[in-house]
């Protein structure tokens, strides 16, 4: 069946259009990336990245490529021969859509690289942000992870329009006594006893207004399952008392560890506490499941269906899951169709597959209520990745309603009406911005 072209173009135009509220991105103060060495490896330093090293780059390789010493010429012979290998990928393409958008070139060949840095070092004259954030995407809020920033708890982007979140993972995963000395010197306090620690959770909490946290954010499914029982303080409370018998040897920067098995009840005990504290201070907590970046990892790990018994824990509570899930989609989509405190977020997923995005979007559309969907997050450091990963969510999202007004099953007004609710709406509600 052909096209309806205008129908199509009437779709598109209404989409791109519309307002989006950034669910998730990690991009670093546009201050910082200016002191930063900046050349077209910028786009590889996360994703397309682990494309080159699952293509065959060498970790060696990829550590020079990476160096901001390292030569432009040297980083294009670690990088030529891998290109044709992973220009496939969605994560290349979207690459590619920033590039030939922002930048005018077509392609990273032999004949661009070196031109393309020196473009790329030029947005350091002028409010790139600005441009590509606000001119070119039309994107009201970003919330923005900070965990890569040193300092990160009393980090706040110097901008109305990025708003942080604080992740806790670190403080959950103590699991030695240099761990403890750590946190002492971070927040200049004595640390004796779990309740001690527990206290720096509760000073950070108390300083959100101030330092303007709009979330809570873990992402421990990378280092551990996602099954957080219930422990009580005292089975919490021994196991932090045995880090302090842990041996420290000082000089020679060795540390002794307790294992995860050991340190489970701890960690189990202080994701509640943390979601409880969330509770309180009417914060949403963001939940990373789902696919990992970098290589080997367990992915089984990160199934979101470990996390009901906190679902059915803390019904107050704004659970924002992130990742669709992926490859557990269809799990999560049960999930949100059973507890109106959990929300299902496609952050990412469009820059994994954009039509991995369109399947999911498609079964979310016939199976749960609409204002549960967060459409948009591009999970991104810099910003092109955020740009290229928008265009690509708003062509997927004009496809797919084009395919669902064809099959009768949306009016265009109502495709639009969800469209602004899972782009902008729907997130806006949630945070309260």
């Amino acid at each position: 069946m052909l096209r309806d072209e205008k129908l199509y173009e009437e779709i598109n135009e209404a989409v791109f259009s519309l307002p989006i509220f950034d669910t998730h991105e990690h991009l670093l103060d546009e201050k910082d990336r200016r002191e930063s060495n900046l050349d077209f490896s910028l786009f590889f330093m996360q994703y397309a990245g682990t494309d080159l090293l699952t293509s065959g780059l060498t970790e060696e390789e990829f550590v020079i490529f990476q160096d901001p010493k390292t030569d432009v010429q040297k980083k294009w012979s670690c990088f030529s021969k891998h290109w044709p290998n992973i220009k496939n990928t969605s994560y290349c393409k979207l690459i590619l859509e920033a590039i030939k958008d922002l930048y005018g070139f077509e392609d990273i060949n032999e004949k661009t690289f070196i031109e393309l840095s020196e473009k790329i070092r030029k947005t350091r004259d002028v409010n790139w942000y600005d441009r590509v954030i606000k001119d070119k995407s039309n994107i009201k809020m970003v919330l923005n992870h900070l965990e890569n920033i040193p300092q990160a708890y009393n980090t706040v982007l110097d901008r109305e329009d990025i708003r942080p979140v604080i992740n806790l993972d670190e403080i959950i995963c103590t699991c030695c006594r240099e761990d403890i000395l750590e946190w002492e010197k971070r927040f200049n306090i004595n640390i004796y006893k779990l309740q001690d620690l527990l206290g720096a959770i509760d000073g950070i909490f108390a300083e959100k207004d101030e330092t303007g946290y709009k979330a809570v954010k873990t992402t421990i499914a990378y280092m551990r399952s996602l099954q957080f029982e219930e422990t009580t303080f005292e089975e919490a409370d021994k196991v932090f008392s045995g880090l302090f018998k842990l041996k420290s040897y000082g000089f020679l920067e060795k540390k002794d560890f307790l294992s995860k098995d050991e340190l489970k009840p701890l960690q189990d005990y202080m994701v509640h506490y943390i979601i409880q504290k969330a509770v309180e201070h009417d914060l949403p907590v963001q939940i990373h499941t789902g696919i990992f970046e970098l290589l080997y990892n367990d992915v089984s790990n990160s199934n979101p269906v470990y996390l009901t018994n906190l679902f059915f824990k803390y019904k107050k509570c704004k659970f924002d899951i992130f990742h669709a899930g992926y490859p557990y989609s269809d799990q999560l989509i049960a999930v949100c169709k059973q507890f109106p405190n959990v929300y299902f977020n496609m952050c990412w997923i469009v820059g994994i597959s954009a039509s991995l995005y369109k399947d999911i979007l498609n079964r979310l559309i016939e199976i749960i209520p609409s204002n549960k969907i967060f459409g948009f997050g591009g999970d991104y450091m810099f910003v092109e990745g955020l740009y290229g990963s928008q265009k690509l969510a708003r062509r997927s999202i004009t496809e797919l309603l084009y395919r669902k007004i064809e099959q009768k099953y949306f009016t265009f007004e109502e495709s639009i009406d969800f469209a602004e609710k899972i782009l902008y709406l729907n997130p806006k509600k949630v945070y309260g911005l």
